[in-house]
């Protein structure tokens, strides 16, 4: 197993508030790991710090690189996607109204670093059509890579963010509540294809998500945020049969 994320003793506070305590993770490129956590634990705040967002108070975030892991604390966000960190929202953040073809030619254009020439036609590059389709193969997006995005449905204007955050080629891929406002039939098929991309491209996966059941299904590793801090770190089994984390999480939910 190789680390490609981690974090050391990082620490925000908002004047006497403490967000994050001292959280010290290392992601392993083997599991897909989820981070869950009752409201306010911390969650939110603690992707905010790795993604660039926030500037952490004390602490490190590190990333895989070329040469091993890289120093990324404070970075702002382009930087922090550029070193190999994608992240995915709980609210669709797509152009509406763009195809789904068009919208992942986009981010493809925006890791290359490229600027978008108006006088030409990017979809005369013969490399990025190719890349582009790709990734619309890989989500299961071809079928409708010509149709404006807000002529989709909930569940598959999340398939096409997956598919924007692919684009960047992370090597660690963020996912905030990707199965938030589907349908039992629409959160199937996301986790089936989170499963799949986990199986078939070279990304690490960690996930933030509500539903225990999701939670359940599809995490090699479960870590629980409370308070800021790391309160449990383990299996699925382990964690959701520890009583600290059915007190501070599950509540009367139980297991």
């Amino acid at each position: 197993m190789t680390t490609v994320l981690e974090t050391e003793e990082l620490r925000k506070q908002f004047g006497e508030l403490v967000a994050v305590d001292g959280v010290s993770l290392a992601i392993d490129d083997a599991d897909i790991t989820s981070i869950i956590g009752p409201n306010g634990a911390g969650k939110t705040t603690f992707y905010n710090l790795l993604t660039g967002v926030l500037k952490p108070t004390a602490g490190t975030v590190r990333l895989k690189g070329d040469d091993g892991l890289v120093d990324v604390t404070g970075a702002p966000p382009h930087e922090v996607a550029k070193a190999g960190l994608s992240r995915s929202y709980q609210i669709t953040n797509i152009f509406e109204g763009l195809t789904v073809r068009e919208n992942v030619r986009i981010a493809r254009i925006s890791r290359d670093g490229s600027r978008m020439d108006f006088l030409s036609r990017a979809d005369s590059d013969p490399d990025m059509e190719a890349d582009v389709g790709e990734i619309l193969t890989l989500t299961g997006l071809t079928d409708i890579a010509e149709t404006p995005c807000d002529q989709l449905s909930h569940g598959q204007k999340r398939t096409v963010e997956i598919a924007l955050a692919l684009a960047i080629d992370p090597n660690v891929f963020l996912m905030d509540e990707p199965t938030a406002g589907m349908n039992p039939t629409e959160t199937t098929e996301i986790v089936s294809l989170i499963r799949e991309l986990n199986e078939e491209i070279d990304a690490t996966f960690v996930v933030t998500e509500h539903d225990m059941d999701v939670v359940r299904d599809i995490s090699d590793r479960i870590v629980v945020l409370a308070d800021g801090a790391v309160l449990a770190d383990g299996t699925p089994t382990e964690v959701l049969n520890d009583e600290r984390v059915t007190e501070a999480y599950l509540g009367s939910e139980g297991q």
